[in-house]
């Protein structure tokens, strides 16, 4: 995915040289409160994650390879506050689309200085704009039910509530109540299923 610009940030692709930049924010407990990693607690920590969820990656999109249904494998972005020429400025967040799964589900999060600005949804919204662009025909994302905030971003983007599941949510270890929202870029595309179908207790 090509970097791409919107009126007060640039997503752009993570380099291992974000790590300390990044490692403020994944170490903060407020932060990481509805996020799916536990704390981290050093900059080697944070240079993992970025191995794991974004630069092995991009080093497969750059060889050509693609998800097996034929989208693309780099959907992950690191989110700058644009600078006065139009370049990638500070790191303050970072938003994505599940490479590997078949949800298409969608990530985001903020450093805590950063939230209550807008970042969020002109974020998302531009993710959303690029999933459609590139031929992806929804697109899920999920919140715990007690991050009503991370909801309204999901609504004000386009998304609608599909349903409710409780799942004993991993890596932590606790049962949480996740709302899951969806947007259509194809016709007659259904909800996708896989988490009621995974998890006995959902609802709408």
């Amino acid at each position: 995915m090509d970097a791409v610009m919107t009126g007060r940030l640039v997503l752009r692709r993570f380099t291992e040289a974000d790590a300390p930049a990044l490692f403020p924010m994944m170490s903060d407990v407020q932060v990481n409160r509805f996020l799916p990693y536990v704390v981290h607690t050093c900059v080697e920590d944070t240079l993992s994650y970025l191995e794991q969820n974004y630069l092995r990656l991009y080093r497969d999109a750059d060889a050509g390879r693609l998800r097996a249904d034929g989208l693309p494998l780099d959907m992950h972005c690191a989110i700058c506050r644009k600078r006065a020429d139009g370049g990638a400025g500070e790191l303050i967040g970072f938003v994505s689309i599940d490479a590997e799964g078949e949800a298409f589900d969608m990530g985001y999060a903020l450093a805590r200085e950063a939230q209550g600005h807008g970042y969020a949804t002109e974020a998302v919204t531009a993710m959303l704009a690029e999933a459609r662009r590139v031929g992806y025909p929804f697109v899920t994302a999920t919140h715990d039910e007690l991050n009503v905030a991370s909801g309204r971003v999901m609504e004000r983007c386009g998304m609608t509530y599909r349903y409710s599941y409780r799942e004993r949510w991993q890596p932590k270890d606790i049962d949480v109540v996740f709302n899951l929202y969806q947007i259509d870029f194809a016709r007659d595309v259904p909800t996708f299923p896989g988490y009621r179908e995974r998890c006995p207790q959902h609802w709408v």
